[in-house]
């Protein structure tokens, strides 16, 4: 079942410093990096450290290549693995945080999807909600979320990539048992909430989007390709990282990841 180790994780509190060091002290070649990881190469290449500065992902971390973590999802009573939260999908295939017999902590990763065109969204556990078919690892505290968002009165397309949202997400998620929900689950959660009609109306949003050249806007709209239609799923998560820093590339001076979000909410409507 486990078939090697995949990869390291280890969270450091400087991106840059930690690249100069493990690429160019201990000598370990650099194959990626965006503004939040690092991937380089340990050995033959087959297994891959990351080095990172996301409060969304572990600390520490090891995992362990399987052939497919959905399938021992399907098999884990007879496995006797109790998972954490349903197989999520990544970039090559799925992911698991599971537990052994014994209350050792697995975390597991496949490449089941690696060359596929589509992404592969595993089945939620409700199909009528905003974001049906996307991973829901905690259950949605509707009172303290509303008096949270009450409490900042900032309207919710306006929340994203703000300190208001670090104010509304910490409390939150302390609330929270663990696993701790990531920011991309507490904003599915606020926006479920608006969709039922749950959230107080704070009026108009306070900050603008920003005047920029038509041609940058459609750039921006090419990058977003068929994601236009799908802008409620983009906040902190890789795909919004990629196009903002994509697009940032085709400005004179970049802009900061709110107001690119605010753009994007303006052509999405």
């Amino acid at each position: 079942m486990l078939r090697r180790v995949d990869r390291f994780l280890l969270r450091v509190p400087s991106l840059e410093s930690a690249i100069a060091y493990y690429r160019d002290v201990l000598g370990l070649a650099l194959l990626h990096h965006d503004k939040r990881i690092a991937t380089f190469k340990l050995g033959d290449g087959s297994i891959e450290l990351l080095l990172h500065f996301d409060s969304d992902l572990p600390a520490e971390a090891v995992y362990f290549l399987v052939d497919d973590v959905r399938d021992l999802y399907a098999r884990r009573e007879g496995l006797k693995l109790q998972f954490v939260s349903r197989p999520a999908p990544v970039s090559r295939g799925y992911r698991a945080v599971v537990k052994d017999p014994f209350g050792h902590v697995l975390m597991l990763l496949d490449r089941s999807t690696e060359g596929d065109v589509a992404t592969h969204i595993e089945d939620g556990k409700s199909s009528g909600g905003l974001f049906a078919g996307v991973e829901q690892r905690t259950p949605v505290k509707k009172d303290l979320l509303i008096q949270l968002y009450q409490k900042i009165g900032r309207t919710a397309d306006d929340l994203p990539y703000t300190p208001h949202f670090e104010s509304l997400y910490e409390p939150y998620a302390a609330a929270q048992g663990d696993p701790k929900p990531s920011r991309a689950e507490v904003w599915r959660h606020l926006l479920n909430l608006r969709k039922a009609g749950k959230l107080p109306k704070l009026g108009e949003a306070r900050s603008k989007p920003p005047d920029v050249h038509p041609e940058s806007r459609d750039a921006l709209r090419k990058l977003l390709g068929k994601d236009i239609g799908k802008r409620d799923r983009l906040p902190y998560t890789e795909r919004f990282d990629e196009i903002a820093a994509a697009f940032n590339k085709t400005l004179s001076r970049g802009l900061a990841p709110h107001l690119i979000w605010r753009l994007i909410a303006t052509l999405a409507k």
